[in-house]
């Protein structure tokens, strides 16, 4: 019985470290989903109102942003510093757009030395509705991410639109 015991705890044992090798999500595919939950966050659902917007905001935002993040939006004049006020500027986006999503492609990813400090650099897809009319833009987007446990986006710089119909 007691070979059964040491048997079975060695192949746990193995498993977990099998699991743990192959499995286990890189901190390239943690980042990359970072960055698809801030998209989905940020999206305009048809339907939203501001409270809703604020809410969802304030509820998943603090997931994948850092409480001091800078925004910059040139283009906009949107420079913000602090993810509350970046809350209150993203809800917004609802008094203008009745949908709108946001893709991630092209995504290029450096990882520092000590693999806490993430650069990203990347085009976001947007596509929206606006008065009925469907507007598609495409914007070079510049991400830092620190990790603290878990991944978080520190600074976000987007860069002018170029339009596509």
């Amino acid at each position: 019985m007691k070979k059964y015991a040491i048997a079975g705890g060695c192949f746990v044992v193995a498993a977990i470290a099998i699991f743990l090798t192959f499995f286990r999500a890189s901190d390239e595919d943690k980042i990359k989903k970072c960055l698809s939950d801030f998209g989905k966050i940020v999206e305009v659902k048809e339907g939203d109102t501001i409270i809703s917007r604020t809410s969802r905001m304030r509820t998943k935002m603090k997931d994948v942003v850092d409480d001091d993040v800078s925004v910059n939006v040139e283009e906009l004049h949107i420079d913000v510093r602090g993810r509350t006020k970046f809350e209150d500027d993203a809800a917004k986006a609802g008094l203008i757009y009745t949908t709108a999503s946001v893709e991630f492609v092209g995504t290029k990813l450096k990882l520092d030395q000590g693999g806490n400090v993430a650069t990203v650099d990347t085009t976001a897809v947007v596509t929206a509705n606006r008065g009925g009319e469907r507007q598609a833009d495409r914007r070079d987007v510049h991400f830092l991410l620190r990790k603290d446990g878990d991944w978080k986006i520190t600074s976000i710089d987007v860069m002018r639109a170029s339009a596509e119909r």
